[in-house]
């Protein structure tokens, strides 16, 4: 009983996982292949099938002199409902795609038949093949070095190698990218030329036009056409290079991801590059990571605190900047690593971590008074190490050095007040007087006299004839109204 539930057990998980469509059965293409006299080809000449630049045949090759072959070209695993079973990497051909048919691996030729086939699973096409015209036919260019983060920034650049005899216009030739869903993707020209067993290098329009962290590039013959043309007038796929860096790689999606196998990603001033031969086996070991050319194998680096100066005071519990300058003899400071770490006592505590070119980072300050300790370390892409510490205090605001504060604010915002108000003041207008006096009528001193019952002036005194009013017997003029007595003596 127990053995029954187990299974009954074991059946129901299985049922609910999700189950993978077999692959699906290979097409096959069966005949003769002739070269462009119409001649068979020699036996063991190597016949193989490429999608967007990808061997997905057998390796098969020439049987006999006749010329027979018989090729198998894998297809990409997909649901009933046309959907891959593997989206983060292609296996094979997709229904309908068009199969270039090669005299050859692209290695150290690119002769390549007239013939296009589209991929269907299962199908078996008797196909005889002819090599295409000399005219449509490419020279075997490789992509020599990819350099997708130069160290002190701009665009990328690609090399481009020939391992020919004879100069090759590139114009006849295109880098290509893949997209997620499709083979033709963003297209960068080449100009120029290169010469024989020569290397040309073709800057790419962008800082960002090859995905740094993994991507699918291509180089691309761009068919002239005409009588006899090799792949039925398409354009042909001569190299191919996948790379992905070896964590987060971001080439996990068809087609971009394929049975090629990828490498290593050039980091920022790295490059990836074949051999001074322009090696090509079609596998990632065709390729090193080696320094950027023009780049010093070497670098120094120097980083030094801006804030907190040494011995400077913070706030408590309050949000802070630290900051700091950093300075790089090969690289700009955004390819540089970055932490930050503040220790108070015994305690570390981590601002800062691992962050790219950073230069300053928001902090809150724990709640307590004593000293602490900034350290700021960084690395560069070729591991040079720098850091640089600053010891500064944190203290709690008293209540008294509230009141305090409060008392100068208080303070500062009456002084402004008061010189606001008296700026104000200044400005303004003056006041507007009553209107003057008509002038008084002369006043004869024979017709004005003491006034009726008036008191006699005291000794040394006299009064004015016209306000009555007592003044020194010495003045010359009323102090209070102005007139002049006729009489008057001036002063010794």
């Amino acid at each position: 009983m127990c053995l029954v539930l187990v299974g009954l057990l074991v059946g129901v998980v299985l049922a609910a996982l999700p189950v993978a469509a077999p692959p699906p059965i290979s097409m096959r293409i069966q005949g003769q292949a002739f070269d462009r006299l119409g001649s068979p080809l020699p036996i063991g000449t190597p016949i193989r099938a490429f999608v967007d630049g990808v061997d997905y045949s057998n390796g098969s090759s020439v049987q006999n002199g006749a010329g027979t072959y018989s090729l198998l070209i894998a297809g990409n695993s997909k649901t009933n409902a046309n959907v891959s079973d593997t989206p983060t990497g292609q296996e094979g051909a997709n229904l309908g795609d068009a199969v270039i048919i090669a005299a050859g691996d692209f290695t150290t030729s690119a002769n390549v038949f007239q013939e296009v086939i589209s991929w269907s699973p299962g199908n078996v096409v008797i196909a005889n093949l002819n090599l295409g015209s000399a005219a449509s036919t490419p020279q075997p260019l490789k992509i020599q070095g990819i350099v997708t983060q130069p160290a002190r920034g701009g665009n990328q650049f690609v090399f481009v190698c020939n391992p020919s005899s004879s100069t090759v216009s590139l114009a006849d030739y295109y880098l290509e990218l893949d997209a997620p869903g499709t083979y033709q993707g963003v297209r960068f020209p080449l100009t120029g030329v290169v010469g024989a067993a020569g290397i040309a290098r073709e800057d790419l329009p962008s800082p960002a036009w090859i995905t740094s962290t993994g991507d699918a590039l291509k180089l691309v013959y761009r068919n002239p056409g005409g009588a006899a043309v090799s792949a039925g007038g398409r354009d042909i796929v001569l190299d191919r290079v996948e790379f992905n860096a070896t964590s987060r790689g971001t080439l996990s999606w068809e087609p971009g991801n394929t049975t090629l196998g990828d490498a290593a990603a050039p980091g920022p001033g790295r490059m990836l590059e074949r051999d001074a031969s322009c090696t090509d086996t079609n596998r990632p070991s065709d390729f090193a990571l080696t320094t950027e050319p023009g780049v010093a194998s070497t670098s120094n680096l120097t980083v030094g605190v801006s804030s907190p100066t040494p011995g400077q005071t913070l706030p408590a519990a309050s949000v802070v900047d630290l900051a700091w300058m950093m300075s790089d003899d090969v690289f700009q400071t955004g390819y540089v690593h970055v932490w930050a770490n503040v220790t108070i006592g015994s305690q570390t505590i981590p601002v800062l971590v691992d962050q790219l070119g950073a230069t300053t980072v928001r902090w809150t300050t724990p709640d307590f008074t004593g000293t602490a300790i900034l350290k700021v370390e960084a690395e560069d892409p070729f591991g040079a190490h720098a850091s640089a510490t600053s010891s500064f205090a944190v203290t709690r605001q008293t209540p008294l050095a509230l009141i305090v504060a409060v008392l100068i604010v208080i303070v500062i915002v009456a002084f402004l007040v008061f010189a606001f108000l008296r700026a104000r003041k200044k400005e303004a207008p003056p006041p507007t007087g009553p209107p003057p006096m008509p002038p008084a009528a002369p006043f004869s001193p024979s017709t004005i006299g003491p006034a009726a019952g008036a008191v006699p002036p005291a000794p040394g005194k006299k009064v004015c004839p016209r306000c009555h009013t007592a003044v020194n017997a010495i003045d010359a003029t009323c102090f209070f109204c102005g007139y002049k007595f006729p009489d008057a003596t001036p002063p010794p």
